[in-house]
């Protein structure tokens, strides 16, 4: 197993939905503060945020220090990362749970780390006795470095549950914050020893952990939940309206479980007619959007399945076979099945030429 050290610079302008700001907002109410305090200053409303379709990623770090500023006490991102579970990540935490290995899992994120909700880079290294994820805080100013810390190790060792089904613990927590004081917090938190002062804030995950088999590891699924995570960094390559961006997400997020309109309009605390406006406005109907993902879904189901056409349809949420066939033959021009046909034949012809081309071979060797 090969793992690749990446760091990536930071786009503080970078969109993002409200999952991380609402979980601070709840963390923070546990703590006595209230909304407006933890919002002062970033320009986001104090409603519900998921009708803020323009959160972008300096308002998410501006909360962070606002928190802080306000409740100043080591501990604050443990609490936080308990907020966190696969679903939390949408369709990428489906392609995490049905990887084979925590070890592919991790490099799945770490492939469509876009769709993460880290807020620094992450860094992988290995070691003699497993796999060292640092967190790079260098990109945070010194006041946030502590919350982010603890939730980013504390989401982690979450996530690792939850794919493993079972409790995990790291061989070792490393902390270079400097608020980070207290050890028997920490050692209570994650079960195993904690080193402060180290140099870098870092999680080791030992090789048996990564190696082990998850229980809900499914070839076919993830490699479908991977190729569309792919799908949906390129296709927010050239949607950049937040709102588009934002409806697009939730679409690639529920691919399999069809949300509609209204469903979705309720999801951003939106009317209906208000987010078929606004989105007509940006120029993405709502219904070019959907449409892209059923197309992207068909296209991955019909390549890479045997399901048969009225399986594909309902998992599309159409009601019946005719209905898909009749959308499908629309948006490529070819019926599902001559779609399926070609493409069977497309894969076949590069062997076929391949074993001409060494027949030939043979005949002139004779």
């Amino acid at each position: 197993m090969t793992f690749i050290a990446k760091e990536a610079p930071m786009n503080w302008r970078q969109k993002r939905d409200g999952t991380n700001v609402r979980y601070l907002l709840k963390v923070a109410s546990e703590y006595g503060l209230a909304p407006a305090e933890c919002l002062e200053n970033t320009g986001l409303p104090e409603g519900d945020l998921e009708n803020c379709t323009t959160l972008e990623l300096w308002q998410e770090l501006a909360v962070i220090r606002n928190v802080v500023a306000h409740h100043p006490h080591p501990g604050t991102g443990l609490r936080l990362g308990l907020c966190y579970h696969l679903t939390s990540l949408g369709l990428l935490g489906y392609a995490m749970l049905s990887s084979r290995t925590l070890g592919e899992a991790i490099k799945v994120c770490d492939q469509f780390r876009p769709l993460s909700l880290s807020i620094c880079p992450v860094i992988l290294e290995k070691e003699t006795s497993g796999l060292l994820m640092h967190l790079d805080d260098s990109v945070l100013p010194p006041d946030a470095r502590c919350l982010v810390v603890e939730r980013g190790l504390a989401a982690w060792t979450n996530l690792f549950g939850e794919l493993l089904q079972r409790r995990y613990l790291p061989l070792r927590i490393d902390l270079k914050v400097p608020e980070a004081t207290d050890e028997e917090l920490y050692r209570n938190h994650f079960g195993c020893p904690v080193v402060l002062g180290a140099s870098s804030n870092s999680m080791l995950i030992s090789w048996n952990d990564l190696n082990s088999a998850l229980p809900l590891a499914n070839t076919t699924t993830q490699q479908t939940c991977a190729n569309l995570c792919q799908r949906l960094c390129e296709s927010l390559d050239d949607v950049r309206t937040p709102l588009a961006r934002q409806v697009l997400q939730m679409l690639m997020g529920q691919s399999g479980q069809h949300s509609g309109a209204r469903q979705i309009a309720g999801w951003l605390n939106l009317s209906e007619r208000t987010l078929h406006r606004r989105l007509a406005e940006e120029g993405f109907p709502f219904r070019s959007l959907d449409e892209r993902v059923r197309r992207d879904l068909a296209e991955q189901l019909l390549g890479n399945s045997a399901l048969g056409l009225e399986s594909i349809a309902l998992q599309l949420g159409y009601a019946e076979a005719a209905s898909f066939s009749r959308a499908f033959k629309r948006w490529t021009g070819l019926s599902p099945k001559l779609w399926r046909h070609q493409r069977a034949f497309r894969e076949v012809d590069p062997l076929v030429d391949a074993l001409t081309a060494v027949r030939q071979k043979v005949v002139e060797h004779a």
